[in-house]
């Protein structure tokens, strides 16, 4: 999207008009050692550089020309090393340099880290607490991914922003669907039930493209927290998948992995798991599929073949240490299950 955007938008355009852009792709060629050089870990990542190649600002993501450009604009407008900045904003905190810590940190995937700067950015900030509000729960649900944020965190941070009345019909869809995410994980998805009613509601009728498209994820989460009705889920997650999906192994072990975690149709899942397996193209890949289908047939208690499953998955990828901790999982599960 930025790459189209950075020809086309007058915002981007005049942001960038005392600045000079370069494109690295980050995984061929001499782009590798320099991607390692600035810890490149996501796409797309903006590293500010002075003219000794060391950094003074970066950040990850792109959020659209208004938002991207302010951040660009006040990177070149405090043109001091990161170090420098850190160094500052300890003896002083600023919003404009917590925000600039809040990047770099969230380019580092330290998300948690990152929510710390936003909040003091919108303490010493208030004018434009809306907006970091926002960008605080989008680093949330990164974070939540990686478990840096529990149900509790988010919820606390999302009922004042849904009680302002400050997001948009995309934001309370995005929320809802990290609050399922989050909830489902940690055993009890019924807590992301009126968020997920509430975002149905605030997305109808929308226009917007985006917001249609994550809607229909949201439709499947309305299916099994609000509605309670496995079958209807079942159904509408097979219509967001793509025409070819039942010929891609990583599409098979997606959907096979996503009835795995909401405990549906198991045994369809198993084969798809199977099937995945037996048209995955490298040894590496027919392994984690593998690890599916053992985590589906240790839901279903069948242990001997859970077993055999990750047995082959070690075979296939045997420095995979996570691969042997589920085979001794497994194995202990199954001599428990022989006891009684």
């Amino acid at each position: 999207m930025f790459a189209r955007a950075v020809n086309e938008n007058e915002t981007i355009k005049s942001a960038l008009n005392d600045v000079i852009l370069f494109k690295n792709d980050c995984e061929k060629g001499e782009g590798i050692e320099i991607a390692q050089k600035y810890g490149v870990r996501g796409y797309p990542t903006f590293i500010s550089v002075n003219s000794k190649g060391e950094i003074t600002d970066r950040w990850i993501g792109y959020e659209g020309p208004e938002a991207w450009s302010a951040v660009a604009l006040a990177a070149a407008a405090d043109p001091r090393l990161l170090t420098a900045k850190k160094a500052a904003y300890a003896a002083e905190p600023t919003a404009a340099l917590a925000r600039s810590l809040a990047n770099d940190a969230s380019t580092g995937y330290d998300f948690a880290g990152a929510v710390v700067f936003l909040k003091k950015a919108r303490e010493l900030d208030p004018a434009n607490a809306d907006a970091t509000s926002r960008q605080i729960l989008t680093y949330m649900a990164y974070g939540a991914q990686g478990g840096a944020f529990t149900f509790d965190d988010i919820e606390a941070e999302a009922k004042p922003a849904l009680a302002s009345g400050m997001l948009e019909p995309g934001d309370h869809v995005e929320l809802a669907l990290m609050l399922h995410s989050v909830a489902s994980r940690s055993g009890d998805a019924s807590r992301a039930a009126p968020y997920i009613a509430g975002a149905m509601k605030a997305s109808e009728g929308s226009d917007d493209e985006t917001v249609q498209k994550y809607r229909k994820e949201l439709a499947v989460s309305n299916a099994l927290v609000v509605e309670k009705d496995a079958g209807k889920a079942v159904e509408l997650k097979r219509a967001t998948m793509p025409d070819d999906w039942r010929e891609s192994p990583r599409r098979l072990n997606q959907f096979a992995w996503w009835c795995f975690e909401n405990e549906v149709n198991l045994d369809e899942a198993l084969e798809l798991a199977l099937k995945g397996a037996e048209l995955a193209g490298d040894d590496a890949e027919r392994a984690n599929i593998l690890d599916t289908a053992a985590e589906l047939c240790n839901r279903l208690g069948n242990c001997d073949e859970a077993i055999a499953h990750m047995q082959r998955a070690v075979e296939l990828d045997p420095d995979k240490q996570y691969f042997k901790d589920q085979l001794a999982r497994f194995q202990k599960a199954a001599e428990e299950k022989a006891k009684g």
